[in-house]
């Protein structure tokens, strides 16, 4: 069985008005996309389909956790994760994305799949930059012998270009004459 086919949802046979899912995204949804920024963690998906006569609105409610790799020390933590996206579903001729939060799928659909969706929107609700929380007592949370290594490159390299520490891209800039 096809463990995506969850994500189908059938919207002919449904009444007007909202109607409720929850899925539990585990590390199989995952496997059926490739390469993916995290592959464990616990995510609950809550969606509401709104449907009314002309259009569906989805209301995706994510919330959980997921394993990432940390920037700074690489070591493995737990990042919650709370996102809540909107998708409206239009009817048209053919299925097209009309923006990020806009598609049209034909008049003739009874089902829309919204596990691109699902993995998508899990992606862009990561933080940029991925490091440890801080620990309680206001330490970072990284490894301590990592965080020491990094200060002892940083100074070092702070050695090299000298006490005044320029080496910005924007110095050659400060050297343009205008008239």
């Amino acid at each position: 069985m096809n463990p995506l086919k969850q994500y189908n949802i059938g919207f002919v046979g449904l009444s007007l008005g909202t109607h409720r899912y929850s899925f539990d995204i585990d590390p199989e949804f995952f496997m059926h996309f490739g390469e993916a920024a995290f592959d464990h963690g616990h995510v609950v998906l809550n969606l509401d389909l709104e449907k009314s006569n002309n259009m569906i609105t989805l209301n995706f409610q994510f919330n959980g956790e997921v394993s990432l790799s940390c920037d700074r020390c690489m070591e493995v933590y737990q990042q919650p994760f709370d996102l809540k996206k909107q998708l409206l579903v239009k009817f048209g001729d053919s299925f097209m994305e009309q923006s990020d939060e806009i598609i049209i799928i034909p008049f003739t659909a009874s089902h829309i799949d919204i596990s691109q969706y699902v993995y998508e929107f899990l992606h862009l609700g990561l933080p940029l930059k991925r490091v440890h929380p801080d620990t309680t007592d206001g330490n970072e949370g990284c490894d301590p012998q990592v965080v020491e290594s990094l200060k002892k490159y940083q100074a070092k390299q702070h050695q090299q270009k000298g006490n005044n520490g320029e080496d910005s891209p924007w110095e050659a800039l400060k050297t343009l004459k205008f008239n």
